[in-house]
């Protein structure tokens, strides 16, 4: 293959893999306004719960509130984790104890719309600091499981 043709090929990948990240950052700066509409109402006798009759409604808002919930906590942890394990090896990461600290606050007070922003800002963060130092480790290391799940369940 030639220089310009490799070169073509790389342009092509680096291009679509921006495009892949910024349609992954509007999909997350989309969840937020849904994380809303999922703690302010329910959707009504929408999808499997319309056979529950007259609790169809609350039983959807408790399923919803739930799943974003779990989001929280599992993004809380994952983030909270990272920090205890890596702070004292890379001077500068603490800094970002306080984003999680308000983050646990705004989720301990239902207000999951800030919780989940502080994370992302933090999750943001992080990602910076490693483009600096590329030998800090990723938030959340991929099993070999998780990464070739692809569609399918992971327990």
């Amino acid at each position: 293959m030639s220089n310009e043709s490799q070169s073509s090929d790389q342009s092509a990948t680096s291009r679509d893999s921006r495009q892949d990240t910024q349609a992954l950052i509007g999909l997350l700066e989309n969840l937020v306004p849904l994380l809303l509409r999922f703690q302010a109402d329910a959707f009504g006798q929408q999808g499997q719960l319309h056979t529950a009759g007259g609790n169809a409604a609350r039983l959807e808002q408790q399923a919803a509130i739930a799943f974003t919930e779990d989001i929280i906590l599992d993004s809380l942890r994952n983030v909270s984790t990272y920090l205890q394990k890596n702070a004292d090896r890379y001077p500068g990461l603490d800094a970002y104890n306080g984003a999680v600290e308000r983050a646990r606050r705004a989720f301990d007070a239902r207000d999951y719309q800030s919780a989940l922003s502080l994370i992302l800002e933090t999750y943001r963060a992080i990602a910076i600091v490693r483009s600096i130092r590329p030998e800090l480790p990723p938030i959340r290391e991929r099993t070999h499981t998780e990464q070739n799940a692809s569609g399918k369940a992971v327990h």
